[in-house]
């Protein structure tokens, strides 16, 4: 049984698409507190709801989190993930994220989304390390598997295992993804 939540205070730096892609690809619940298309993308498993509740096997997708149900619920998950773009914006609102949740929760991952190159990952890096140098950051670079993902409603890897050419052309992403993946499958 795990609980995993996605948070950030950051709009646009792929929480949706991340939370979406781990609970459809572990088969878990997608609960977030944040208007969305989840609902629509992965109608047996993804509930919009405003005040969630604690359960097991569960991604949640959190846009805020003032809210004192939310933070309880923070406090009860294995790990937080919180993405992040290579933007001045991003990468602190990135920060002032984990410094509102660490007294809640002291297992983070960042995950650095929308990479364009190896210079976006190294400057989310050190933006993050200055202030959390123990936690990890783990790459996933530009791609529009993600953004398919939520229209078809299919998981990277159900795209991946339903088109060769899916397979071949985001071999490298589908690598950095699966990274991600089994990170929080270790928990």
């Amino acid at each position: 049984m795990s609980r995993i939540a996605v948070a950030t205070l950051d709009g646009g730096a792929g929480k949706t698409a991340v939370a979406f892609s781990i609970a459809k690809d572990l088969d878990y619940y997608l609960i977030s507190n944040d208007d969305s298309i989840i609902e629509i993308a992965y109608p047996n498993g993804a509930k919009i709801m405003k005040n969630p509740k604690v359960i097991d096997d569960v991604v949640y997708d959190f846009g805020g989190f003032v809210d004192v149900g939310v933070i309880n619920i923070i406090k009860e998950c294995d790990l937080v993930i919180v993405p992040v773009i290579n933007d001045l914006n991003s990468k602190m609102k990135a920060i002032k994220t984990i410094s509102q949740l660490q007294e809640q929760n002291n297992s983070f991952l960042v995950v650095a989304t929308r990479l364009e190159n190896t210079k976006d990952l190294e400057e989310i890096e050190e933006s993050i390390k200055k202030s959390f140098p123990k936690i990890p950051i783990l790459p996933l670079r530009k791609t529009k598997i993600f953004k398919n993902a939520l229209e078809f409603g299919m998981s990277p890897l159900e795209l991946e295992a339903d088109s060769k050419q899916v397979a071949y052309t985001q071999r490298n992403i589908l690598k950095e993804y699966k990274k991600v993946l089994n990170f929080v499958k270790g928990f």
